[in-house]
C-alpha cells in the first residue's frame, strides 16, 4: 500500500510543479506608448467593451513583449468635475457717517444704471464734511449670477503695514442685513518678511449687496479694489457616445437596441424617424429575448420644427446600467413614432486603464475569455501617492486596431491537463495531502475491521488477513 501511495505522489508531481500560463483570449490590440516612463494610461474604446467577456472587465490583461502579465488598474471617472470659477471684480461704495454713530443708522437707497446694475446711494453727509469718518463699504454684487464663496480686498497698507477686524453682512434690499462672516485683514512687514491676509471666506452666499464694516477703534481701510470668487461650477464629464440603429420588436411600437453587455450607460439620446413627432415612451432592459424585463424610465420624446426652430428633447439621465438589450415602447394611442425606425445614442464614461510598463515592448491589451479570473489591482498600489482629486501622474498611451481570433475548442483530456497546470501549486499539495490522509485512515479502518471477531466468535481473534 505504501508503494501505491508513493506512485500516486510521483504521478502528481509534474502537475504540482507546472507553472501558470497565460490563458487564450479572443481579442488583442497593441498599446502604443507616448514618451518614456513607467506608468501609462488610456481610455478604453468601445471596441474593447464589444469584445470583453466579463461585465466586471475581469478578463482584461496587459502583457509585454515576453507575454508576461504586467500590473494594471481600472479607473472610472466621476460623473461631473469641479470647474474653478474666475474672479469677479465688484463695485463698492464708501459709507461715511458721524463719529460715534452706528453704521446701521445710515440711510441708503438703490438706483438702477443703464446697463441694468444697481448702485447704492448713501446718506447722510458728504465725504469731506467735518466730524465724519469712514465707517465701511457697501459692495454691489447684483451682477453675480451664482453664490460667492470669498471676498478679496485690495488696499495700500503703507510702509509698516496695517490690520483691521472686518465684519461682512449680506442684504437684498439695503435695509435688512444678516451677518455671514468676519475675520481680520492683515498686512504686516518686517524687513523683507511679509505677512498678509486680504480675503474673507464666506459660506456660499447669493445676495445683491454685501456690507463690510469695522469697529470705530480700528484703523480706516481705504480700499483700492474688491474682487469675489464664485463657487466652483460642476461641469459634466464628457461622455463617449455609441450610435445603435433600432430594430422592430415583437409588438407594435416596440423597438430593440443591442449594446455591448459590459457598457455602463448613463445618458440616452434618441433619433426619431419623423419630424413633428411627440410620443410617450417606456424604457426597459432585458438580458435576452423572452427574459424578465427591468423598467428604467418613462418619458416623452419629441422632434419638432416650429417656426424654423428645431425642438429636440434633451439627453435622458439614467442610473448607470448595462444590458445587451434595450427596449423602447411607444404609446400607440397617439400613433407612436410613425413609420421608420429610431436610433439610440448611448453615452457612457469610459474606464481609464492604468498600467506599469514592466519589461520590453511591444505591450498588448488582451481580452475576451469568460473563464479568466480578474487580475485588476487597486490604482493606489500602482501609482504612489494617488489621490482622486489630483491629476493622474501617468503618460499617455493609445490603443491600436483590435484583432480578433477564434478560441480553439480543446479535447476533454486537454481541458483536464490545462486545469491542473493552471491550479495553484500550494492548493494542489493541500488537496494531495488530504487525499493521502483519507486513504491512510481508510486503510487503518479496514485493517481494524479485519481484526474484530465476527458473529458467534466472541473472545476468538480472527487471524490476520493473508494476501492470496
Amino acid at each position: 500500500m505504501k508503494r501505491k501511495l508513493m506512485l500516486l505522489a510521483f504521478a502528481c508531481g509534474p502537475a504540482f510543479a507546472a507553472a501558470e500560463r497565460l490563458p487564450d483570449f479572443g481579442h488583442s490590440a497593441e498599446i502604443l506608448l507616448e514618451g518614456k516612463g513607467a506608468i501609462y494610461a488610456l481610455d478604453l474604446p468601445v471596441e474593447v467593451y464589444s469584445g470583453i467577456a466579463r461585465r466586471d472587465l475581469g478578463d482584461l490583461r496587459v502583457v509585454n513583449g515576453a507575454s508576461e502579465v504586467v500590473p494594471h488598474a481600472l479607473l472610472r471617472p466621476p460623473s461631473s468635475e469641479k470647474k474653478a470659477a474666475a474672479a469677479l471684480p465688484l463695485p463698492y461704495f464708501p459709507l461715511y457717517g458721524p463719529a460715534g454713530r452706528a453704521v446701521d443708522e445710515l440711510a441708503m437707497r438703490v438706483e438702477r444704471k443703464a446697463d441694468g446694475t444697481l448702485s447704492a446711494l448713501i446718506a447722510p453727509g458728504a465725504r469731506g464734511a467735518a466730524g465724519r469718518r469712514l465707517m465701511g463699504y457697501v459692495i454691489d454684487a447684483s451682477a453675480a449670477e451664482v453664490a460667492l464663496r470669498e471676498l478679496r480686498f485690495e488696499w495700500e497698507a503703507g510702509a509698516q503695514g496695517s490690520s483691521v477686524n472686518l465684519r461682512v453682512q449680506a442684504s437684498d434690499d439695503l435695509k435688512s442685513w444678516r451677518p455671514i462672516a468676519s475675520g481680520p485683514l492683515v498686512v504686516l512687514r518686517q524687513g523683507e518678511l511679509l505677512l498678509e491676509r486680504r480675503a474673507i471666506e464666506l459660506p456660499p452666499t447669493r445676495a445683491k449687496y454685501f456690507r463690510a464694516t469695522w469697529r470705530s477703534a480700528d484703523e480706516e481701510l481705504k480700499l483700492a479694489g474688491v474682487t469675489a470668487l464664485p463657487v466652483d461650477a460642476a461641469a459634466e464629464t464628457p461622455r463617449a457616445w455609441l450610435r445603435v440603429a433600432g430594430i422592430a420588436g415583437a409588438k407594435p411600437g416596440e423597438f430593440v437596441f443591442e449594446l455591448p453587455a459590459s457598457l455602463m450607460v448613463d445618458r440616452l439620446r434618441f433619433e426619431l424617424p419623423n419630424e413633428n413627432t411627440v410620443a410617450a415612451v417606456a424604457l426597459a432592459l432585458q438580458e435576452r429575448p423572452g427574459a424578465t424585463e427591468r423598467a428604467i424610465r418613462t418619458t416623452v420624446l419629441y422632434r419638432m420644427d416650429h417656426r424654423g426652430e428645431k425642438l429636440l428633447n434633451p439627453d435622458l439621465e439614467i442610473a448607470p446600467a448595462a444590458s445587451p438589450r434595450w427596449l423602447l415602447r411607444a404609446d400607440m394611442r397617439a400613433g407612436g413614432l410613425g413609420s421608420g425606425l429610431p436610433a439610440l445614442h448611448a453615452g457612457w464614461l469610459p474606464h481609464k486603464l492604468v498600467f506599469v510598463a514592466r519589461g520590453d515592448p511591444p505591450f498588448r491589451l488582451v481580452f475576451g475569455n469568460a473563464d479568466a479570473a480578474p487580475a485588476v489591482l487597486p490604482v493606489h498600489s500602482l501609482v504612489p501617492g494617488y489621490a482622486a482629486d489630483k491629476p493622474l501622474p501617468a503618460l499617455a498611451a493609445r490603443l491600436g486596431a483590435v484583432q480578433r481570433r477564434e478560441l480553439p475548442h480543446p479535447a476533454p483530456a486537454e481541458v483536464v491537463r490545462t486545469y491542473f497546470e493552471q491550479m495553484d501549486a500550494k492548493k494542489m499539495w493541500l488537496w494531495g495531502s488530504l487525499v493521502l490522509a483519507v486513504l491512510v485512515i481508510v486503510g487503518m479502518a479496514w485493517k481494524l475491521t479485519r481484526q474484530l471477531p465476527g458473529p458467534g466468535e466472541s473472545g476468538k481473534q480472527r487471524p490476520p488477513y493473508a494476501r492470496p
